[in-house]
C-alpha cells in the first residue's frame, strides 16, 4: 500500500520551510507521486499539514475518485479553472509554484514565487512500492527482450523499423502500458549515433545497439543490450570489451554514500585510457522513476558533493562512438541497496552473436 500521507508531508515539511503556506503542484507526475492521481489534466495545491486538494475536470471525475480512494487528507475539485480554483482555495495564503508552469499562467496568478525541486528531492529516494514497480517493468521489458533475441528479432537483411516495431509489439502484448521513450535500434554506421533512433535501413553485419524502455503502472523502465549480427571483427570486439569493462567498473563504483561525479569519471577514465575519450559523447547515468530520465545524474559536471542513497536509482550506461563507423552502450538500471547495487534488468551482458 503506497503512503501517499508520509510522501505528502515530507514534502510540506519542505515548503514550509521555504516559508510557504502552500505549493501549487502541476508537473503531473508529482501529481501522481502524491496522490495516485494519473489523468492528464490535472494540478493540486498542498498545504503544510499535507493535506491536499485536487483539481481536474469532469473527464476524470470517476478516475481521481478511484485513484484517491481510502487516502485520507485529499479534497476532490470537478472544475474546468483548475488553477482558479486552488487559487481561491488558497486565499490569503502564500503560496508558490513550481517551475515548470507556465510564464502566462504564472502571471495569472499573480507571479507568486517559485520553488524548485520539492517534490523531486522526496523522489529521490524510492519507497518500497516504487522499488517494486522499477523491478517489475524493468523484468517484463527484460524478459521481452531475451525472447525477442532468441526468436531472431534481431538479423540481416530486415530493416531497423521492422525489428524494432517486432520488440515493440511484444513489449505491449506482454503487458506494458507504453514506451518509456521512442526505441533506439542501430545498426552498422548508425551505431555511432547515440539517439538514433530507428531508420528503414536494412541491419547489417556487425554490432547493433538497442536502447528500450516501458511504462508499467506509472514506472519506468530503461535498458540497453548490443548485440552482434554474425561474428565480431576485430574492432566490435575491441570496442564491446572496452564498454563492458567501463560498465563493469561503474557497477562496482555504485554504493551508498558514493559520489556521482566519481562513479561517472570510474567509466570516463577506462575509456579514455584506451584512447576512445572522445567518443564517449554522454553522462554515465541517471535515475529512473516516475521519468524515465530523473535525479540523480552521474556526469563530469555533476557537483562533488552530490552522492547515492540506499534506495536511489541510477543507470549505468557508458558507451563508445566512432563516426561513420560503427557505436555502441551498455545500459542496466539499478537500485543503490546497503550491499552496493542491485539491477532490475537481470540478463546478460555479455556480447550476443546472432
Amino acid at each position: 500500500m503506497t503512503d501517499f500521507l508520509r510522501r505528502r508531508q515530507a514534502v510540506a515539511d519542505t515548503v514550509a520551510t521555504a516559508g510557504h503556506s502552500f505549493l501549487l503542484v502541476t508537473d503531473l507526475k508529482n501529481v501522481r507521486y502524491l496522490t495516485g492521481f494519473s489523468g492528464s489534466n490535472a494540478a493540486l495545491l498542498l498545504d503544510t499539514s499535507g493535506d491536499v486538494t485536487v483539481a481536474t475536470d469532469g473527464r476524470y471525475d470517476t478516475q481521481v475518485r478511484q485513484q484517491t480512494a481510502g487516502t485520507p487528507g485529499v479534497d476532490i475539485r470537478i472544475t474546468r479553472d483548475l488553477l482558479g480554483e486552488l487559487r481561491d482555495v488558497a486565499g490569503s495564503g502564500t503560496f508558490a509554484i513550481e517551475p515548470g508552469l507556465s510564464v502566462a499562467d504564472a502571471r495569472e496568478l499573480g507571479d507568486p514565487p517559485i520553488l524548485t525541486g520539492a517534490v523531486e528531492a522526496a523522489r529521490l529516494v524510492k519507497d518500497d512500492a516504487e522499488l517494486d514497480a522499477l523491478r517489475e517493468a524493468g523484468r517484463l521489458a527484460d524478459t521481452v527482450f531475451t525472447e525477442f533475441i532468441a526468436a531472431g528479432g534481431i538479423r540481416e537483411g530486415i530493416t531497423e523499423i521492422e525489428a524494432a516495431a517486432d520488440l515493440e509489439h511484444r513489449l505491449r502484448a506482454a503487458g506494458a502500458d507504453g514506451l518509456s521513450f521512442d526505441t533506439i535500434l542501430a545498426s552498422g554506421v548508425n551505431g555511432a549515433k547515440p539517439h538514433a533512433g530507428v531508420s528503414r535501413d536494412v541491419i547489417v553485419p556487425g554490432l547493433v545497439t538497442v536502447d528500450f524502455g516501458v511504462w508499467l503502472d506509472g514506472y519506468a523502465s530503461d535498458q540497453t543490450r548490443t548485440v552482434c549480427v554474425g561474428e565480431p571483427d576485430e574492432l566490435s570486439r575491441e570496442l564491446y570489451d572496452l564498454v563492458h569493462r567501463s560498465f563493469s567498473a561503474g557497477v562496482e563504483a555504485v554504493r551508498p554514500g558514493a559520489g556521482l561525479f566519481d562513479v561517472d569519471k570510474v567509466c570516463r577514465d577506462i575509456i579514455a585510457d584506451a584512447g576512445y575519450g572522445e567518443y564517449f559523447v554522454h553522462s554515465t547515468g541517471h535515475g529512473v522513476g516516475l521519468d524515465v530520465h530523473e535525479a540523480p545524474y552521474a556526469a563530469s559536471r555533476t557537483p562533488r558533493d552530490k552522492t547515492l542513497a540506499e534506495s536511489m536509482t541510477l543507470t549505468i550506461e557508458p558507451g563508445v562512438y566512432l563516426p561513420g563507423r560503427t557505436g555502441l552502450r551498455i545500459e542496466n538500471t539499478y537500485i543503490v541497496t546497503a550491499q552496493g547495487a542491485e539491477s532490475v534488468n537481470p540478463s546478460s551482458t555479455a556480447l550476443q552473436v546472432v
